[in-house]
């Protein structure tokens, strides 16, 4: 699709801010927080992972009974690197462009993320395992002191980027991030500085190969969905109704990445052992969350890039000793963009930036919505040779509303909507089940819809859900 209305709102974006980047001068960390009593961070991210926690205990341990787990943690976008770009920033896709994979990690401005704004706060960063998709493995990550990256998601046997020198490493993925992260956390406790750790998995993206101890270990049994064994789906868009995923496939991916995320567990109990050894498990900031779901044969459905909840709905769980409750669950709806700005609040970095926050730090009242929006924009191409499908859509505790766009990205060409208290597996389209009397106002909806596909920031007329 030629996306000349983005490639417009691109140019004018850059156009507008780029005498607005902030110095360095102009990120101090506030003056009530002293450097020796500032949280460490550390946020983890998985790839592809809807769920598997129940194949994780070290993970339950540490960050389910040791923190918060949010019931309803979404992604903006489910898509790797335009998601990754938000839980950098705080920002949805259509504020800071990353809108797919293809090769789109240079249009992230470098002075929008955590890692600038906490590193001119004297933070020590460092990121391990995957950055943005399409970024040239040659190049440093911008505001990283120490990083060993790759953009592939190989297991083992693979070219890494580490600290400007391209390696070899056999290890297999989540060996070698312990290893590095051991020993950033040693050098980084010798500086006595706080720190700021990213570390991506390859895990449990394909091609899901199992570390060799975990190459057979057994899992449960997974007997489906409603969703998987959905017969009609004449209510469903076109290119869904072609789709023909089934339990089988399901049954076969879950497998396969509950194996690979063992290995994941693995990773964050040496992670949290040199936490506590160096006396930091209480004063770390910790998420864990994915970048999207994957949808397990759902609506025939065998990808993540839909507005549907298993390819939305991920893990997302948080802990900070003292700040958030430990073996509590919250069921605020929350969202990858809530990330950077619950750090900032928590470390007491004084951004006040160029380019609005859309996201809400969990720490304030202020966090609490009432919808959110979801978006995709179309420029992959799908296996079956089309495009994917450019959408938008409104998320609530008990509904879902979706427009579907044509190739100019305003031009509606089908819409659902979904009563999630009745119909919790989004089984029947409202507005496509031949039934004009349960029909919600699709009028205020879609102009709701306007608002937030163009909203920035969280105040004001243009502030976003």
């Amino acid at each position: 699709m030629k996306r000349h209305w983005i490639s417009a709102l691109v140019a004018l974006s850059l156009l507008s801010t780029a005498a607005q980047i902030r110095t360095p001068a102009q990120v101090p960390a506030s003056a009530s927080i002293g450097a020796s009593t500032r949280p460490n961070v550390l946020i983890i991210v998985t790839d592809d992972q809807r769920d598997g926690l129940g194949v994780m205990p070290a993970t339950r341990r540490w960050l389910v009974r040791g923190g918060t787990k949010f019931t309803k943690g979404f992604v903006t976008t489910p898509v790797c690197c335009p998601s990754r770009a938000s839980i950098f920033t705080g920002r949805y896709t259509h504020n800071h462009h990353v809108f797919s994979n293809d090769g789109e990690g240079g249009n992230l401005i470098q002075q929008t993320t955590l890692q600038y704004y906490l590193k001119q706060a004297g933070y020590e960063t460092g990121l391990f395992g995957k950055y943005l998709n399409g970024w040239d493995i040659a190049q440093a990550p911008p505001y990283f002191d120490q990083y060993a990256m790759t953009k592939t998601n190989a297991y083992h046997n693979h070219t890494w980027n580490v600290n400007g020198t391209l390696k070899p490493i056999s290890d297999y993925n989540t060996v070698y991030l312990s290893h590095k992260v051991h020993h950033f956390l040693h050098g980084a406790g010798a500086q006595q500085s706080p720190w700021f750790l990213y570390l991506a998995t390859a895990a449990p993206h394909s091609p899901f190969t199992p570390q060799r101890k975990y190459a057979h270990a057994p899992v449960s049994t997974w007997k489906g969905d409603p969703a998987v064994f959905e017969k009609d789906r004449s209510d469903k868009p076109s290119f869904v109704q072609k789709r023909h995923g089934g339990l089988a496939y399901g049954q076969s991916t879950r497998e396969k990445q509950f194996r690979t995320l063992m290995s994941v567990d693995d990773l964050v109990s040496k992670v949290f052992t040199n936490l506590r050894n160096l006396g930091e498990d209480k004063n770390t900031l910790v998420f864990l969350i994915s970048d999207n779901g994957l949808m397990w044969g759902e609506h025939g459905l065998k990808h993540k890039k839909v507005p549907y909840d298993q390819s939305i709905h991920v893990p997302f769980l948080v802990r900070w000793p003292g700040h958030f409750l430990a073996h509590a669950t919250d069921s605020r709806i929350v969202a990858n963009i809530d990330i950077a700005p619950t750090v900032l609040e928590a470390t007491g970095v004084t951004s006040n930036p160029a380019y609005p926050i859309d996201g809400r730090s969990l720490l304030g009242a202020t966090s609490h919505r009432e919808s959110l929006l979801t978006e995709q924009f179309a420029g992959q191409v799908a296996p079956s040779g089309s495009k994917w499908e450019n959408w938008a859509s409104i998320r609530t505790k008990t509904s879902e509303y979706t427009e579907y766009y044509q190739s100019d990205g305003t031009t509606v060409k089908f819409r659902e909507y979904y009563d999630l208290s009745s119909d919790p597996w989004e089984l029947r389209n409202l507005l496509g089940d031949l039934d004009p009397f349960n029909d919600p106002d699709v009028a205020s909806l879609s102009q709701q819809l306007a608002h937030d596909r163009a909203c920035e920031g969280t105040v004001g007329p243009t502030a976003c859900p």
